[in-house]
Parts: C-alpha cells; structure tokens; sequence
C-alpha cells in the first residue's frame, strides 16, 4: 500500500473518530457538512475543467474528479467542528486552520502523488479557497437555521 493512501485512510479514520468523540450536538451541523461536501465536489470539478488540480492516486480510483477520503467525509466533518467550534474572532479561527491546511496540502504536493497542481495553480490559490470556504460554510449554517429551526 502507498503513503498516499496510508494518508487518505488515516484522514478518514481519524475524521470518523473525531466525529464519534465529539458527536453529541452535531447533528444540528449535519446539514452544514453535506453543504461542505457539494462545495468541495463542485470546486474539484471545477478544477477539473480547468486543470488546476489532480488526485493522482485516491481512495477510489475510478472515481476521476474528486478525492473521496477528502470530499466526501473529511472536509465535511472539518467544517462541522469549524462552524460549531469557532469562537467570535473568526478571522483568527479561520487563519489558523487556512494556515494549518495549507502547510499540510503543501507536504502533501510536494512529496506525495495524492494531490499535483497544474496550469499555474499554486499553494497561496488553496490558502485563500480555505479562508473563503470557512466563512462561506458559516453564513451556510446561519442562513439554514436564521428561522429558529432547530432538529
């Protein structure tokens, strides 16, 4: 088994596991984590398209435009603990786990084939869609429960 995919499982175990650990009160970010999860899905397509990106090596290999381990449970389960966890500086919060990510990404490019950049597409362009998504996956969880819902 490659390092790429002793990565990619170990991000899904430990995503799982965190999700199992801190799993009372996060069913109201449930729906935050599927917007997460259509986001990261529509961005990989995106990129795609473009050739900004590439998953070389992923979990599920015939699946072509998206990594699995990243998309589907990992991202998710991140922006759930971002948007429950976040305290009231969120820019402090979001810069942080940008930066936390984006050195991890950079590791990950630089010496592993689970993820290869193409067409100009640097580390600074992931930093930003981080910093973006945090807040954007946020206003997310506001507007869905900005009636007083609650599940």
């Amino acid at each position: 088994m490659s390092i790429e995919l002793i990565i990619q499982y170990l991000s899904l175990v430990i995503a799982i596991i965190a999700l199992i650990i801190g799993h009372k009160g996060m069913k109201r970010y449930l729906p935050v984590a599927l917007f997460a999860s259509l986001y990261a899905n529509i961005w990989c397509y995106v990129a795609t398209y473009f050739h900004w990106w590439e998953f070389p090596i992923r979990v599920m290999p015939h699946v072509q435009d998206v990594s699995f381990a990243a998309n589907v449970i990992t991202v998710p389960v991140l922006a759930m603990f971002w948007v429950r966890y976040s305290p009231m500086s969120r820019i402090n919060w979001a810069l942080l786990w940008s930066i936390l990510l984006s050195v991890f990404e950079y590791f990950a490019v630089e010496y592993t084939d689970m993820i290869s950049y193409h067409s100009g597409y640097a580390i600074y362009h992931s930093f930003i869609l981080w910093m973006i998504s945090w807040f954007i996956w946020y206003r997310f969880h506001i507007w869905f429960y900005k009636d007083g819902w609650r599940p």
